[in-house]
């Protein structure tokens, strides 16, 4: 079989040779690619069981209170002070965006919970959101 193959390629010119060339590439690249999708490997799933911590029921009313370095700045750490934060601080509060941030700024100072309640777009949802996150 092999001379057989030979005897064509050299009976050949230069234009079949590259069209058959061309060919077996593409054949071969057609088999590789669809091989493992018409021949799959079988694939087990390997199971772990892992016993996982109790979550605590109610979160604390209190918010986390993080380290602070000389490299490392938490953007928030325990409450936040709405009269002296920062955009980027006001923005990293739950419900609060860039546009509701700038509406806290324009409102400054504040006093209490009912002042932030007078903000136009600060709900019932975003009161109870904050509430134990902030301070004036």
């Amino acid at each position: 079989m092999n001379s057989w193959i030979g005897t064509l390629w050299q009976a050949a010119d230069s234009e079949r040779k590259w069209a058959l060339a061309l060919a077996a590439g593409v054949l071969l690249l057609g088999g590789l690619t669809l091989g493992p999708a018409l021949f799959p490997s079988p694939r087990v799933p390997t199971i772990t069981r892992q016993v996982l911590p109790l979550v605590a029921a109610a979160p604390s009313a209190e918010p986390p209170v993080y380290p602070r370095t000389a490299s490392v700045q938490p953007l928030i750490s325990g409450r936040l002070n709405l009269n002296t934060a920062s955009s980027e601080q006001l923005e990293a509060l739950p419900k609060v965006g860039p546009s509701m941030a700038a509406l806290i700024i324009a409102a400054r100072p504040l006093r209490s919970i009912a002042d932030l309640d007078a903000i136009k777009g600060v709900g019932e949802s975003t009161l109870k959101a904050l509430t134990p996150l902030v301070s004036f």
